[in-house]
């Protein structure tokens, strides 16, 4: 009988001992998983990152600072529909969870790209178009009208001047030249004109270059027109070419 309730006595003992180890391990994991983890994985310093696209570099570096983060410009570009100075990107994008403390990096507008525009005038209407693409700029209207001045198929004109700045992607409209109007064309003076400006003049005039000679002498600077085949002030048709002497200089041996 005495070994019987030795036996149911160390019974209950040990299930209260159980009943006891199971509890505390249970509060242990609760500990564990309310408290000491958190701290240990400072899950109370992550927030979300706010979404500051579209503000304005001060306006997000603000709101970024009052949610513990660091906001880092990280680059900027061009970009036609956001304000210079504005937000277009971020990273980490929003909503994302973080770390107080976190950097988060802008990409800043720089509004519009400006070029400045390029000239156009005396150029092919061919040449023209690439220069344009080269400068990503559009070409608009082209329209075509005599010019007494431009050889025909060459621009004569530009909206925008050469030089002035203009916003990426602009429409320029062109006029290009259809030439002289007129039917009769009159031979301009020639002689003492450098070649490159006999050429030119030729050009200019509607006529075409002929031949061209050449005849030795001292007495000129070299490269200029001695004579011309048609006389200055003749009336001409147009496209009749002109034959050129021009100077230089007597070879001369060492």
């Amino acid at each position: 009988m005495k070994s019987f309730f030795r036996k149911e006595f160390f019974s209950a003992q040990n299930l209260k001992f159980a009943a006891l180890f199971l509890a505390g391990c249970l509060l242990l994991f609760l500990l564990l998983d309310n408290l000491i983890m958190p701290l240990l994985t400072r899950h109370w310093q992550s927030v979300d990152v706010p979404n500051v696209a579209n503000l304005s570099w001060n306006a997000a570096e603000k709101v970024l600072r009052d949610k513990g983060l660091k906001a880092v410009k990280a680059a900027e570009k061009y970009d036609r529909e956001i304000p210079p100075g504005f937000v277009i990107f971020q990273s980490p994008e929003a909503g994302s969870p973080v770390k107080k403390g976190r950097r988060i990096y802008l990409t800043i507008g720089k509004g519009e790209r400006i070029v400045e525009m390029p000239k156009l005038i005396g150029f092919s209407i061919r040449d023209a178009e690439f220069i344009l693409n080269d400068y990503n700029l559009t070409l608009g209207d082209v329209t075509r009208e005599p010019d007494d001045y431009w050889p025909e198929g060459v621009v004569s004109q530009q909206s925008v001047p050469a030089g002035h700045e203009v916003m990426d992607g602009a429409v320029i409209q062109l006029k290009v030249s259809l030439g002289n109007a007129a039917t009769a064309f009159i031979v301009p003076r020639l002689v003492g004109r450098s070649i490159d400006d006999a050429l030119l003049e030729i050009q200019k005039a509607g006529l075409a270059v002929g031949a061209i000679s050449y005849q030795t002498t001292e007495e000129l600077i070299p490269e200029t027109v001695i004579s011309q085949s048609l006389s200055e002030g003749q009336e001409v048709a147009k496209g009749d070419s002109i034959n050129l002497v021009v100077c230089r200089l007597p070879h001369k041996v060492q």
